[in-house]
């Protein structure tokens, strides 16, 4: 009913990776991490390769062609209902990889070389536990060899970049994070509470009482809140920003004494018993690095961006025609 931590916006070149952590410094932890560079490019690559191909020129990006068979190699073996527009998106991903590749050799002199990629390569079956094997690694992500090993020299040349351009990254002011912790602390905040959710005043003074008379919270919660989610679980929201919930419940939790419950707190889903069991405030220290890495994320998504944008790419008339707005893309023609 209240919901949990609000989603945070990705910049639109970027997927994320999420790890699943536990206690308030991993929740910040979370919070800094889940920005990490992982373009949605290099996703489309982990795919079971299709047979055949030839090797017709269906594109070109700054005078480089594109034969049809590097494109085909790609897309999964269908049927036939979507073939087109699956060809298209996955020239799309080919067009914007090259030009990526393109610029990134240029500008910071980033080649992958065949053992760095195998290293990488290595590092992902790893990533898989330690007997883990490069078989069971392509059958758990449903990739051929030469598709991960592909995604493994865009995540080489991703970091790369990310590298190059930290370098440049402006240093985040004292002014700019006192002004973060004073105006966003509902942000920078990491609370576990536990509620109980009723419908009128009157019920929630009568959980109040009970609550004084010495029952038990999570019994309490069980047998009368509204909320189906956590009431099941003893009124147990977990940890969260603030920000993520109603506001009226989000400033009770900041003000509450640690574990006594508050007085009933009024939103648009009825009326709150809260327990704040634990409270903990970022650092200027976690704030400076979540922020670093934030302007970081939108230096490379820029970057990554505007050479997409830049490339001169043509397109076979008869696949479709190469656009920018609102995203670069191939629109097909069928």
């Amino acid at each position: 009913m209240i919901g949990n931590a609000r989603s945070l916006v990705f910049p639109r070149s970027c997927s994320v990776i999420c790890m699943t952590h536990s206690g308030l410094a991993s929740q910040l932890d979370e919070r800094l991490w889940m920005k990490r560079i992982l373009a949605v490019l290099a996703t489309l690559s982990i795919v079971a390769t299709a047979c055949g191909g030839s090797d017709a020129i269906v594109a070109s990006v700054n005078g480089t062609d594109i034969p049809r068979s590097q494109v085909e190699k790609l897309v999964p073996v269908t049927e036939e209902d979507g073939a087109a527009s699956d060809f298209t998106r996955y020239l799309s991903v080919v067009i914007q990889w090259e030009a990526i590749t393109q610029a990134a050799s240029s500008a910071f002199g980033i080649v992958p070389t065949d053992d760095e990629i195998s290293a990488r390569l290595d590092e992902l079956v790893a990533g898989q536990g330690e007997a883990a094997t490069l078989e069971e690694y392509l059958a758990a992500v449903n990739a051929s060899v030469e598709g991960i090993r592909e995604f493994a020299r865009q995540l080489i040349i991703q970091d790369g970049v990310q590298t190059q351009l930290s370098e440049s990254t402006a240093h985040i002011s004292e002014d700019v994070i006192n002004a973060e912790l004073a105006n966003s602390a509902l942000d920078w905040t990491v609370v576990c509470a536990s509620h109980i959710l009723v419908e009128t005043e009157e019920e929630a003074n009568d959980v109040t009482a009970r609550l004084e008379s010495g029952e038990d919270f999570a019994v309490i919660a069980q047998e009368v809140s509204l909320d189906p989610g956590s009431g099941a679980n003893g009124g147990d929201l977990g940890c969260n920003p603030p920000a993520g919930f109603v506001e009226s419940f989000a400033l009770a939790t900041m003000e509450a004494e640690i574990d006594l419950p508050t007085a009933p707190v009024e939103s648009e889903f009825g009326f709150h018993i809260i327990v704040v069991n634990q409270r903990e405030e970022a650092t200027p220290e976690v704030v400076r690095a979540a922020l670093e890495r934030d302007a970081l994320v939108g230096a490379v998504d820029n970057w990554f961006v505007g050479v997409i944008e830049a490339a001169e790419v043509t397109v076979d008339d008869e696949i479709g025609v190469w656009v920018t707005e609102p995203s670069p893309q191939v629109l097909s023609v069928n």
